[in-house]
């Protein structure tokens, strides 16, 4: 039969030539989804051939950023054939520079002891270059607004091209270019595409399982862990996740509360490779909601909408009940409330810290070189965010597991908060920042307007290239001229 059959199908060789490379094509790629993808997925493979990936991949940023460094010198763009000076002389041309400039650029209302005779007392719009000067630096140097921003990546790699004065830089440089487009969406994205929808339907088994067996059997729990960690395994598989758990001996425990730095709501998937959470977090529609409904069918996880007070007060009752017990799951949440660049951590809500029971910290810190984890949610939904990071090179992130913690006799949840915070900042090397992150989300009332705008005066004139001794008067020139 199986002579017949092939003799049959090659009697058809002229006509049907063309499926035999569609044949092999399909064979060669159901093979490499399932024996380079699924299977290493399911065991938990495949971490050693990251490595070599990731390592590759960055030297070849490293190759790229030479060749733009070679043509930037040979277009003039550096300043490295400057004549180096001494630090005396470099430190006499500053004080010789700022003297000229407040003599050219002071405004006449401000006195200057010992150069009274230089200055003019009249009046021109170069009086106004310093503030200008400086009224930009601050907005450029903003400590706030500018973590609501994908943040700049110290090598160019190749995801993102400039459309403002397009600067020829090499031939090698656009086949490199090109040839990484083809890697990544000719190859890269189908199989993370076939992966990620692998994740969704065992996510589907696994409830409908799940939702079967009954919760008695003494082997739920651990059925239930092993289903749900392997569905956040193929998740992160999917975009070719490379993960280094730090401390695992300070991974969470049942009964307690997990909190985290919030980068985007990849976070909850990383977090879930290794460990199974009852989760917190904001209601959403479309997938992601999707997703949340089908996960909150085999646990109680909390869903909420940030906007009603009714809900908030649910939150703190549900996980009061929830931690009580001391035999649940435990409890991840992001007090930041909404998501941040990860370079910095901003105000956690004292909610989760009012609870006595055991803080679990996690610090998470991306590496932005082969993909931005950031999600700016007012700009892009999350399926386009889902595609960027489909059509990315790698998911690279670390996650520090940092000691339990517990809230002292004497303090109170906002100085706990911000204690937990800042141990997490200095672990995962972000900047501690005490502004709330809901800001991003609300318009400012007038009493915030007012303060922020009192402090950035404060910040002018302290910095400014004004000098020390201004009158009371003159102060009050210049803050309402701001």
């Amino acid at each position: 039969e199986c002579h017949g059959s092939l003799g049959k199908f090659t009697s058809f060789a002229p006509r049907g030539l063309p499926m035999l490379p569609r044949i092999f094509i399909l064979v060669y790629w159901l093979s490499t989804f399932v024996f380079g993808f699924l299977v290493p997925a399911f065991l938990g493979g495949t971490l050693t051939l990251r490595r070599w990936y990731i390592k590759n991949v960055h030297r070849l940023f490293v190759y790229c950023d030479n060749i733009i460094n070679e043509r930037k010198h040979l277009l003039g763009f550096d300043n490295e054939s400057e004549e180096e000076i001494s630090s005396e002389e470099e430190e006499e041309t500053i004080r010789r520079s700022t003297r000229q400039r407040k003599r050219k650029h002071l405004p006449s209302y401000v006195e200057e002891p010992g150069d009274q005779e230089e200055v003019t007392p009249s009046f021109g719009f170069c009086d106004i270059a310093p503030l200008v000067m400086n009224g930009i630096s601050t907005i450029r140097d903003d400590q706030v607004t500018t973590r609501f921003y994908a943040q700049e990546k110290r090598l160019w790699n190749m995801l993102t091209r400039t459309s403002i004065h397009p600067v020829f830089m090499s031939h090698r440089l656009n086949i490199i270019w090109f040839l990484s487009l083809v890697w990544r969406w000719g190859w890269l994205l189908p199989m993370r595409i076939l992966v990620f929808l692998a994740a969704l339907g065992w996510l589907c088994l696994a409830t409908v399982i799940l939702v079967i067996l009954p919760r008695s059997l003494p082997w739920y729990e651990k059925c239930y862990e092993w289903m749900i960690c392997l569905v956040f395994k193929l998740v992160t598989h999917s975009f070719s996740a490379m993960v280094k758990f730090h401390n695992p001996e300070n991974k969470a425990k049942n009964g307690g509360i997990c909190v985290a730095n919030h980068t985007s709501p990849l976070d909850a998937a990383i977090l879930s490779y290794d460990n199974c959470y009852s989760m917190i977090g904001q209601r959403h529609g479309g997938l992601l909601g999707l997703c949340q409904k089908i996960l909150d069918m085999t646990n109680a996880h909390i869903w909420f909408e940030r906007g009603e007070s009714k809900d908030r007060q649910m939150v703190v009752n549900r996980l009061t009940r929830h931690c009580s017990t001391g035999n649940t799951l435990p409890v991840l949440i992001f007090p930041e409330g909404t998501c941040i660049n990860n370079t910095s951590v901003m105000m956690f809500k004292k909610g989760s810290f009012e609870i006595d029971t055991v803080i679990y910290p996690v610090a998470i810190k991306y590496d932005t070189l082969f993909t931005e984890a950031f999600w700016n949610s007012s700009e892009q939904s999350f399926v386009q965010y889902l595609f960027m990071m489909l059509t990315s090179w790698a998911l690279v992130c670390d996650v520090w597991y940092l000691p339990p913690m517990r809230r002292l006799p004497n303090e109170n949840a906002i100085a706990f908060a911000n204690r937990v915070k800042a141990l997490i900042a200095q672990k995962g090397g972000l900047v501690d920042l005490q502004w709330d992150g809901m800001i991003k989300r609300k318009k400012l009332s007038e009493r915030i307007r007012t303060t922020l705008m009192d402090l950035e005066r404060q910040h002018f004139l302290e910095s400014s290239v004004l000098p020390r001794n201004i009158s009371h008067g003159n102060l009050s020139t210049l803050t309402s001229v701001l």
